[in-house]
């Protein structure tokens, strides 16, 4: 996920956003004081320090206002999947993510990277739809508005792997207003013939093994991760083919806030010893 100011400040970050800047006040309003009985030319220059102080704290804290993305590691343990369904091979990694709003504002996107798959590779070039792109050697990315309602990327892959991992960033811009979008990730076999079709699993759509409904207050709890039931067309059990997501810690929101306060508070007395010496 890109620099700290592209990511969006998480819902938790906001209480510890605004008492940093309480404290921030309060030993600016210290030093203004402690200034004040000074040269008027240095009392303006704090002024206009303190106003571009404030400037540059309103734009780290902004983009919580937009959007959120939320980030996590998804494991797939596939180490049962070729014995008990290796008549219906080949299987495929599935991704997809389906608009589910009227909100012409939103758009939501899944950002999939650092794949890894134990004991076997990619196969073939990816199969997309929508405004996927991208495959599972390096980084796919889908995304679903009220333009593009859905977008689909599945890979082969081959029947040796036993686990696959990967990162996901998912995100979503505009009101949570409406129905939902969803992003899901399955297993695709071939028992129904082509196209490939999921394995049934004991998520509530019966098809995924990571399924999340966005919404700007997500979090890690919300993804859902679910194991495999049967083959595709329902005759072949299938048990064991399971997932599992992890957090991926991310860069602390409130040490670049405080970052940026003092780097900024330098510079004012900075400024403040070179008037103070004329």
């Amino acid at each position: 996920m890109s620099t700290h100011l592209g990511y969006i400040l998480q819902a938790s970050e906001l209480g510890r956003f605004s008492n940093y800047l309480g404290t921030i006040q309060l030993i600016l309003d210290r030093a203004y004081r402690a200034y004040l009985a000074r040269h008027t030319l240095m009392n303006t220059a704090f002024k206009n320090s303190l106003t571009l102080l404030a400037a540059a704290l309103a734009l780290l804290g902004a983009p919580a206002l937009r959007a959120q993305v939320l980030t996590f590691n998804v494991d797939i343990n596939t180490a049962t999947l070729a014995a008990q369904d290796g008549a219906n091979a080949p299987f495929y990694l599935d991704f997809s993510m389906v608009y589910g709003g009227d909100v012409s504002l939103a758009s939501n996107t899944a950002t999939l990277s650092n794949f890894a798959l134990t004991g076997g590779t990619a196969l073939g070039s990816a199969v997309t739809s929508g405004t996927a792109s991208g495959n599972i050697t390096s980084t796919a990315a889908l995304t679903a508005s009220s333009t593009h309602p859905s977008s689909v990327l599945y890979q082969e892959f081959s029947s040796g792997v036993t686990i696959i991992s990967f990162a996901a960033a998912v995100t979503e811009t505009g009101p949570d207003v409406g129905t939902p979008t969803v992003f899901s990730t399955a297993i695709l076999d071939n028992s129904l013939g082509s196209p490939p079709q999921q394995l049934y699993t004991t998520a509530p759509d019966t098809e995924s093994l990571v399924l999340l409904n966005l919404n700007s207050a997500n979090t890690l709890s919300n993804v859902g991760t679910y194991t495999s039931i049967s083959s595709a067309d329902g005759n072949t059990p299938v048990t064991g083919v399971t997932a599992s997501v992890t957090a991926i810690p991310e860069p602390s929101t409130t040490a670049a806030i405080v970052g940026a306060a003092a780097v900024l508070f330098a510079l004012c007395a900075r400024r403040f010893n070179r008037l103070g010496a004329v």
